[in-house]
């Protein structure tokens, strides 16, 4: 609102990116090699464990994928032929993919593989610089595997990749859909009758470039890595928010396990080819990512005896992966897999099919990742119990604590002027400040608390309880003039913490604060919103005696699981969307920790808010 615009604040961004850089690994480059070999296996494991496979069934893990193979298309005067596939990666959930196969294969014995990955390209595997790659790689006698993106194409379905945030909220970790189709195109790869299990590469463009350092690092079947401008370090996004990309790329804890530099000196001892763009005009230029994610790599690939080469590409120098990028890769590959064939492309026009020809379909029980979230939360919420003894609540306060990360916060407040009657105050809550504004109107010895993240709303609050004693009007994290770069604070997920967990824990000392300052024994909070009004619930579940009312506005829903029937915003409810709540409360449990707080649903709206 208006009176808290005038509080003078530090850039809530930078609040954010200061945040999160204090708990990002430092990276050391290894120099052992062997001693690198063991701290990257355990890596491994962990990197699946907590976050790429977390809590994905082990059955769906390891099974391999059904396959339905389809028509077969023969490019006219090409020595190979396409056939159409769909790979399962999780219960009705089918990823269209094309095998690039050379026609002489009979004879010829085992031949290299290349599993080929593609980004943020409305055409998916149809777009065309990755269909000539695949084709070149065909002509050159290697098996080439092109999997759809998830959200690209024929999988649009599943376009909003945040929605993974719903995933996470019931316990699964979301990134892993992106992982199961990767690990699952490499499972089709390698059950080829030719393919050479010692030759295997992975390679991609943006999104796809990001793929392949992930699926490289992780899964060491992968014997060279090529990947094309799709990442850099999590460090190194907070100075260029615009590569922090989607969830998928920043996922939840990734960097309580390892950052992207680590993942490429996993890299090691493979040969590994990184193309960056000079000029990109994308993300991940290169002057901005080489000193991140390849000067401080290279010892460790050095002391293996491993090739670490890479290329700036200049013309065009910008977001592509055309012939200068796709020469890099046929010499690299061709260095290392044994082969002989020009540097250049090989491919004909005649061989670049419309998407349209290229559409392999899918059945009519596709399934998507909203769904499989909605399926995941209804059978972990039918599992909760809401507590009943004192026992069983202090348990579940810990629990809820814990999976939220709350920490433990006091305010401390400094003015900043007056205006339109009220004191407005920097609040300095642990590592953030927040703006507040107190309206004394009243000796009653009586807080009140309001949270909005509307504004006409908060305005119509303060004039509602004016004569009710002390009122504080706050923005904590998340609302109002203390909301950061929704990518910013993605990040806040990525180091460990909780935005949930954040904006309680900055309400509990808040309602430290309001007390002290009204004189009051418990203080009264009015919310309106969805994410406010779940995390000031949060906070009366885990501080139930500091608050003797908790009035939330029309956007509370009785059940979170609601939230996955409806066509919800992640960028709406981000805060709200907290990893594996759901496996430890949904909000009767919550209530029902809120013991001696009245809680009063409100229908009171201002007039000037659009519900």
């Amino acid at each position: 609102m208006e009176l808290l615009t005038r509080v003078d604040l530090p850039s809530v961004d930078q609040q954010v990116a200061d945040f999160v850089n204090k708990r990002l690994p430092k990276f050391v480059a290894p120099k052992d090699p062997v001693k690198w070999a063991r701290e990257a296996k355990r890596l491994r494991r962990d990197a699946l464990a907590k976050v790429y496979l977390k809590n994905w069934p082990s059955r769906l893990i390891t099974r391999k994928p059904p396959v339905v193979w389809g028509e077969v298309l023969r490019p006219k005067g090409a020595p190979y032929v396409i056939r159409k596939l769909r790979y399962e990666i999780a219960p009705d959930y089918w990823v269209p993919a094309l095998m690039y196969e050379p026609k002489k294969l009979t004879g010829a014995g085992k031949v290299p593989v290349v599993l080929n990955a593609n980004g943020h390209h409305n055409g998916g595997k149809a777009t065309t610089y990755k269909q000539a790659r695949c084709a070149n790689l065909a002509r050159r006698g290697m098996i080439a595997l092109s999997y759809e993106f998830i959200g690209m194409s024929e999988l649009e379905s599943d376009r909003d990749h945040n929605s993974i945030a719903f995933l996470e909220m019931a316990g699964l970790g979301g990134v892993g859909l992106f992982y199961l189709a990767m690990s699952k195109g490499l499972d089709v790869l390698l059950a080829h009758a030719s393919a050479d299990k010692k030759r295997v590469a992975m390679t991609g463009l943006s999104g796809g470039g990001w793929q392949t350092i992930v699926a490289s690092a992780l899964d060491e079947r992968i014997t060279v890595s090529v990947p094309v401008a799709g990442y850099t370090t999590v460090r190194g996004r907070l100075f260029s928010p615009g590569e922090v990309g989607d969830l998928e790329q920043v996922p939840a804890d990734l960097c309580t396990v390892l950052d992207f530099d680590t993942m490429t000196a996993m890299l090691a001892p493979r040969p590994t080819l990184l193309i960056l763009n000079d000029r990109d005009d994308c993300c991940f230029r290169t002057d901005r990512t080489k000193p991140l994610i390849v000067d401080p790599v290279r010892p460790i690939f050095d002391a293996c005896g491993a090739e670490f080469a890479f290329h700036n590409n200049i013309d065009p120098g910008l977001h592509n992966y055309d012939a200068d990028n796709r020469s890099q890769l046929y010499q690299f590959l061709a260095k290392h897999f044994g082969l002989r064939a020009p540097a250049g492309d090989l491919h004909t026009e005649a061989e670049i099919y419309p998407e349209r020809d290229l559409r392999v379909g899918l059945p009519v029980e596709q399934t998507t990742a909203m769904r499989i979230a909605r399926t995941r939360a209804r059978e972990t919420v039918a599992k909760l119990r809401t507590p009943k003894t004192k026992a069983q609540k202090a348990a579940l306060r810990a629990k809820l604590a814990d999976v939220i990360r709350l920490p433990r916060y006091t305010a401390r407040a400094t003015t900043a002027g007056n205006f339109d009657g009220a004191a407005l105050h920097r609040v300095t809550i642990g590592p953030w400040t927040i703006p507040a504004a107190v309206d004394k109107k009243s000796n009653a010895k009586r807080a009140v608390l309001v949270l909005s993240e509307w504004d006409q709303q908060a305005a119509f609050y303060r004039e509602m309880v004016a004569d009710e004693g002390t009122v504080i009007l706050a923005d904590v994290l998340g609302i109002g003039c203390s909301k950061a770069n929704h990518q910013y604070q993605m990040l806040v997920h990525t180091v460990g913490e909780r935005l949930l967990g954040q904006q309680a824990a900055q309400i509990i000392a808040l309602a430290r604060w309001a007390k002290k300052l009204a004189g009051a024994a418990k203080v009264r909070v009015l919310t309106y919103g969805a994410v406010v009004d779940l995390a000031a619930n949060v906070a009366a579940a885990l501080q139930p005696g500091l608050f003797s009312e908790l009035e939330v506005g029309i956007e509370n829903y009785p059940q979170l699981t609601t939230l996955y029937d409806r066509e919800v915003n992640y960028l709406a409810l981000q805060t709200l969307l907290c990893p594996d709540l759901l496996t430890v409360a949904d909000m009767p449990q919550i209530q029902a920790l809120a013991e001696g707080v009245k809680l009063v649903p409100t229908t009171r709206a201002s007039a000037s808010v659009v519900l």
